[in-house]
């Protein structure tokens, strides 16, 4: 019989039920009726020409972000399209840069518990992305000296609508993902990262896990070598970066797990 992973409930147990699931590129892993994270992104370096998933039959957008990101596809698609489509909400972020510039190490922290306070007052994650995006913009320029495109900034919605955005290597995904996982996790309810090794996992979360954190956010990293009270601590906190393969053993094992007579 196999033993209980952790004392009160099982490690993946401690997130509810997903709103929705983010995926770049190719990487569709089966869904499962297990609880999942409030909001989980994927990332996958191999290439495809579906965008159905054979196990669901739900098809997965994909969005070409052109420009900054042209080329992604093979044809006419410039991403002009998609441009046109964020062009409005890219403004309203665009409009309050001088603000948040303005805003001191302490005032830009105090951000994240106003947002906080009006997603569980019920204000939608959508309401709230003008301001999240441009609050994240301005700590990635002041932590890691790095200002978010524009185009980052559709890729970065585009995600958070549960559609695909596909770049090539070195355009930005890493960076890219701290827009949506924060704006999710202001929410309360946990966001998951997803990557295919231990090595981009812990890079991911020292370097761009940085901007979360000096806006006051607690940021986790699952490892192989990690025990379950380890995991347990790191599942909980508001942004986690996990390979697949653990993610996935960790379902099994909790799944497989037996509660104590």
């Amino acid at each position: 019989m196999a033993a209980h992973l952790c004392d009160s409930s099982p490690l993946l147990n401690h997130c509810r039920p997903a709103l929705s699931h983010l995926y770049w590129k190719s990487f569709i892993p089966n869904r499962t009726n297990y609880q999942k994270p409030h909001v989980g992104f994927s990332f996958s370096g191999a290439k495809t020409s579906k965008k159905t998933s054979n196990r669901t039959g739900r098809m997965l957008v994909t969005a070409s972000l052109g420009g900054l990101l042209g080329g992604i596809f093979k044809g006419t698609d410039t991403g002009e399209s998609t441009r046109q489509q964020y062009a409005a909400a890219v403004d309203n972020i665009n409009r309050l840069e001088a603000e948040t510039s303005s805003l001191t190490d302490s005032q830009l922290r105090e951000k994240t518990c106003l947002l906080k306070e009006r997603a569980q007052q019920g204000e939608s994650l959508d309401s709230l992305l003008p301001e999240a995006f441009a609050v994240v913009r301005e700590a990635s320029k002041r932590v890691l000296g790095l200002r978010p495109f524009d185009v980052q900034l559709i890729g970065g919605m585009v995600l958070h609508k549960g559609e695909i955005a596909e770049m090539r290597t070195g355009e930005g995904k890493t960076l890219v993902a701290i827009l949506p996982a924060y704006l999710n996790a202001l929410g309360g309810k946990g966001v998951h990262v997803v990557t295919v090794n231990d090595y981009l996992a812990r890079r991911d979360c020292e370097w761009v896990g940085q901007v979360p954190r000096f806006l006051g956010l607690k940021v986790g990293l699952i490892q192989q070598n990690m025990t379950s009270e380890q995991r347990r601590e790191n599942y909980l906190c508001d942004i986690t970066y996990v390979t697949n393969s653990e993610l996935g053993f960790d379902y099994l094992r909790d799944n497989l797990a037996t509660e104590k007579c």
